[in-house]
């Protein structure tokens, strides 16, 4: 059977899902809570199912509304590349810009942005390229990239720094490990076992390092490695544990081969910001490239565990 939805109740829908929350979803959408009950009742009635569900915690999904989320932001996705398509002649955007982001974070939304940019600008260049975050700040102020998403774990370069998302740090450990099936792990217990880290000084193993002497333990490191990949390989073959920002195995190929804990008590945390350069004005596709990772950012955010922190700007 057809269905006429509009778009609103098909943002609407996405954002409550979001939060959790009629309430707070009319307060980030600035639209009566009542308005936002309709929507969505509106939608089940149409499809004679149910979507979402209320419990102590607020709202969840059903199974139904997940299957019905997935493609909801699919056809917004499809739909903001339509209105783009149409609202400016893709020809004449030309250029290059390039970008540079974390190997995590790389790992996540380099290969949508990529596909995405060479769809929306044919007549255009990006270059991506991965570096350690405390590295990027030292590329933009040398005009070496364009656009960096950079953390919040070390200084930041001067201008104005978008702060896209938090992401918390987990223990991983292979997909059959014991300590890493439940949800969550202490970092007293995460102290305890093996640990495999990566060494890159000034970034988040420093934070990692804060954490263990505030509550003053003393992990087991058994290796250090300054690079995810031969690190995560060294999980895999069961010789000890990370601890690593979900994102680090988000990746579809290796998602499946790890099992992970988010360490609490206390929890690890960090925050990626979005920083242009300062050495000369951002170009047109400069500016396209920077709206597309915030797009990507976002509509990846669940896959890679990040909470999203929408348009906060800081000056740094």
């Amino acid at each position: 059977m057809k269905q006429d939805f509009t778009l609103h109740q098909y943002r609407v829908f996405l954002k409550v899902a979001e939060l959790g929350s009629m309430t707070r979803t009319a307060n980030a959408l600035a639209i009566p809570q009542p308005s936002v009950s309709r929507s969505i009742s509106r939608i089940e009635s149409a499809l004679r199912v149910k979507l979402i569900e209320r419990n102590r915690n607020g709202i969840s999904l059903t199974a139904a509304g997940e299957r019905f989320r997935a493609h909801v932001r699919e056809a917004l996705r499809h739909f903001d590349l339509a209105t783009i398509a149409a609202s400016q002649d893709q020809s004449e955007v030309s250029g290059e810009v390039r970008f540079a982001a974390p190997e995590s974070t790389a790992g996540v939304i380099f290969r949508p942005l990529v596909y995405r940019f060479q769809d929306l600008y044919p007549r255009a260049k990006i270059r991506v390229m991965t570096s350690a975050s405390v590295h990027i700040p030292s590329l933009l102020d040398n005009n070496i990239v364009d656009i960096g998403i950079v953390a919040d774990t070390h200084p930041a370069p001067a201008g104005n720094a978008e702060t896209l998302c938090r992401e918390s740090f987990y223990l991983i450990g292979s997909a059959t490990a014991p300590e890493t099936a439940a949800k969550t792990i202490s970092l007293k217990r995460a102290a305890a076992l093996p640990l495999i880290l990566n060494a890159m000084q000034g970034g988040f193993r420093a934070r990692i390092d804060e954490a263990f002497q505030r509550k003053g333990l003393a992990p087991r490191v058994i290796a250090e490695i300054d690079a995810n990949e031969p690190l995560l390989d060294l999980v895999l073959d069961q010789a000890g544990f990370s601890i690593l920002p979900f994102s680090a195995i988000a990746r579809r190929d290796r998602i499946n081969q790890f099992s992970c804990a988010r360490i609490v008590s206390p929890g690890i945390s960090r925050s990626l910001r979005l920083i242009q350069t300062t050495q000369q004005p951002l170009t047109a596709i400069g500016r396209e490239t920077a709206r597309l990772v915030r797009q990507i950012i976002s509509e990846q955010s669940e896959i890679a565990r990040w909470q999203l922190i929408a348009g906060k700007s800081v000056r740094v």
